[in-house]
């Protein structure tokens, strides 16, 4: 299991962003309102696909893209580069097939693209053994078609070492989208801290709900149904003074409650990937405290951005 990550800030406001053909522009997954939909004019791999400059050279091990629809087939890439041209890539989620990780799984194989292994969007989500013999995804795990427009949509790559580029580069591949274009929510871009030692037992996620419920005089009750956000409470509890200040201090001051964060709760579970990470914003901000010296603790909890 890996440690919780965070990250902060996301480096996409100020960026640049060009290629490919949108009908509704590329600025648009600069909006944090998940709502401002970058939309392409097709599926094809040469509309889909985006670049970002991010003006200087940044510390990056953290990228995704929060809402889309792309289909339960869908493939993406995502590169990192110091050059604009991608002659010197620092960063590719597509690998090569003979990586032992790749050459492995016969599933991933399926995914080659002109020599590469390019990881799927949508991972297996489900275990074999929670799964009866006569589910449609027995056999893959993956989210039934009938429930992918309404799962939080979630492109995540994270990297154990960051890297220090400028140039990043996304794309898809997804023409046979049922919808005839791909559409993209938020775009994250950051470097993420992860704390030498990991959030204590006791932490808890669930769903919050704004559904309002008003009842009629016969009894029968009639619902104003809201979307659901996922709500995590996690304690750090053995920071050192170095972590409690130089870290968590000083993303209390400059995030606040109201500045967005990426965070995940543990990289090396590819099938709750999804479920456990989300965009969120700190929705109170406890105090470091010293139980005992030299060691300093905090409460995290975070709200998701819907």
């Amino acid at each position: 299991m890996a440690n919780v990550l965070l990250g902060f800030p996301n480096r996409t406001d100020s960026a640049t962003l060009s290629g490919g053909n949108w009908q509704t522009p590329l600025t648009n997954l600069q909006d944090r309102r998940l709502s401002r939909v970058a939309r392409s004019a097709s599926p094809d791999k040469a509309a889909t696909q985006f670049d970002v400059d991010l003006g200087v050279p940044r510390k990056l091990s953290l990228f995704a893209i929060v809402r889309h629809n792309l289909g339960l087939n869908a493939r993406y890439r995502i590169r990192v580069a110091q050059d604009a041209a991608f002659q010197n890539v620092l960063y590719d989620t597509a690998v090569l097939p003979s990586q032992p990780s790749v050459s492995a799984n016969f599933a991933l194989q399926q995914y080659a693209v002109q020599g590469r292994v390019w990881p799927p969007v949508w991972p297996r989500l489900f275990n074999t053994a929670s799964l009866d013999w006569e589910d449609p995804n027995w056999w893959d795990g993956r989210l039934p078609e009938e429930d992918r427009k309404g799962y939080p949509g979630l492109i995540l790559s994270s990297l154990a070492e960051p890297v220090f580029g400028r140039y990043v580069r996304f794309e898809f591949l997804d023409e046979g989208n049922i919808d005839g274009y791909v559409e993209l929510g938020r775009l994250f871009i950051s470097q993420a801290w992860s704390p030498r030692n990991n959030a204590t037992y006791g932490a808890g996620i669930g769903w919050e709900f704004d559904t309002t419920m008003d009842r009629a005089l016969d009894g029968t009750a009639y619902f104003d149904e809201k979307a659901g956000r996922r709500v995590q409470t996690f304690s750090l509890d053995w920071l050192s003074r170095d972590e409690a200040f130089g870290n968590v201090f000083e993303m209390h001051r400059a995030a606040g409650i109201d500045r967005e964060m990426l965070f995940v709760w543990d990289r090396d579970d590819p099938i709750n990937l999804i479920r456990r990470s989300f965009l969120g914003r700190m929705r109170k901000i406890n105090p470091l405290m010293l139980p005992f010296l030299d060691n300093y603790t905090n409460a995290f909890e975070l709200e998701e951005i819907t």
